[in-house]
């Protein structure tokens, strides 16, 4: 039993790597056939980050502009990103995803969380409940530490 705030870390530390393993492997293999790794997060970073610039996605992918351009460039041709010049500015573009780039993310996504919820029925529905409870509790804490870098970033402040 967890006796401490540094017993519940040690566990997240552990066991959250493990889950995001799983997830990530899930959604790998549910890509589009042809659909690079680099490629299928860019398509998840557009997701959480509409009108992302290029430089944006590639500090995400760790790569170099021109690879990650090269890689925005195969998701245009494939009608799964839209690529936008700002008017005020024609040397900067905003990245989003398309209708169809967007299902496919949906599409992914509704298959890898089938695949978790096959996993969480092995629990009992006690287990399922305190798993959800405690989820949701850490959801608050690290929604609002998310919300301040996302304010500082904004606001000229450290990035932590």
């Amino acid at each position: 039993m967890l006796r401490t705030g540094s017993d519940a870390a040690s566990l997240i530390m552990e066991v959250v790597p493990l889950v995001m393993s799983y997830i990530r492997t899930e959604m790998r293999n549910q890509r589009l056939p042809g659909l690079s790794i680099p490629q299928f997060r860019s398509l998840i970073y557009l997701y959480r980050h509409e009108d992302a610039s290029l430089s944006q996605v590639a500090e995400h992918l760790g790569l170099q502009l021109p690879t990650t351009s090269k890689t925005i460039d195969a998701l245009v041709t494939r009608k799964l990103v839209i690529r936008s010049e700002y008017p005020e500015d024609r040397r900067r573009i905003s990245l989003k995803l398309s209708a169809t780039g967007l299902e496919e993310l949906k599409r992914s996504r509704h298959i890898t969380e089938a695949r978790l919820i096959e996993k969480m029925n092995i629990l009992t529905a006690e287990q399922q409940s305190g798993i959800a409870i405690s989820l949701a509790t850490l959801r608050t804490l690290f929604v609002d530490l998310n919300k301040s870098k996302n304010n500082d970033k904004i606001t000229g402040g450290s990035d932590g």
